[in-house]
């Protein structure tokens, strides 16, 4: 029996491995210096592999920054609809996204702190970045259905947008702020609070447009 099928697996394990260490050594990089001031020489020596090595399996750097964002979004708490599977109202929606946020940008802070300065300034970073912010929209909006449906107000959903934010996170729940659970509810509360006023002005809108009377020329 040829041995060639074991040597190809074996080779295939070896790759495999190897690519294992180059991830987990530019996700380390990444959360210690940023991507900019990651080089392929530094990846190389952490992952303890040669250079071209580095190269050969990811001949681009956008395709070292989609590895790492692809890793640490795989170990990251989940951050996706499931998170409301136990929540059918608009409040406890709005705490479990809280929720879930700062469980998300706790674990991943130490690469998010330099993706929202680098994202400027890198190209295929500010398309990471945008592809994530389109998710927190998302999730946003599922949030919001209970009381707005599919749609909710742009206004609200903005302002959601800029509370929910990793800056805002950063800002808000950091060294000097509340402990994780009072920030948490204290978020929480803030945005039910906005959400129950853009409702009620919806509302009196809605009324005001029915209750306003018919103009025309009066028949005799």
């Amino acid at each position: 029996m040829s041995p060639r099928p074991y040597r190809a697996d074996r080779r295939k394990s070896a790759a495999a491995e190897t690519r294992r260490r180059i991830v987990e050594a530019v996700v380390d990089l990444h959360a210690e210096r940023g991507v900019m001031a990651t080089s392929y020489a530094m990846i190389a020596e952490r992952a303890d592999v040669a250079i071209p090595t580095v190269y050969n399996h990811f001949p681009k750097p956008g395709d070292l920054m989609a590895a790492c964002f692809a890793h640490s979004m795989a170990q990251a708490p989940p951050l996706g609809p499931q998170i409301f599977d136990n929540a059918p109202e608009l409040d406890a929606r709005l705490y479990a996204l809280v929720r879930a946020l700062f469980a998300f940008y706790r674990f991943r802070a130490p690469l998010l702190r330099w993706t929202f300065y680098e994202a400027r300034l890198v190209t295929e970073m500010a398309a990471l970045q945008k592809k994530a912010s389109e998710g927190r929209r998302q999730l946003i909006a599922f949030a919001l259905a209970p009381a707005f449906g599919p749609r909710p107000p742009e206004a609200l959903a903005a302002l959601c947008e800029i509370l929910l934010d990793f800056p805002a996170w950063q800002r808000f729940a950091g060294e000097r702020g509340p402990s994780g659970e009072e920030a948490e509810t204290v978020l929480a509360e803030a945005l039910i609070a906005l959400a129950g006023r853009h409702g009620a002005a919806a509302r009196q809108a809605r009324g005001a447009g029915r209750s306003k009377p018919r103009t025309g020329r009066r028949l005799t």
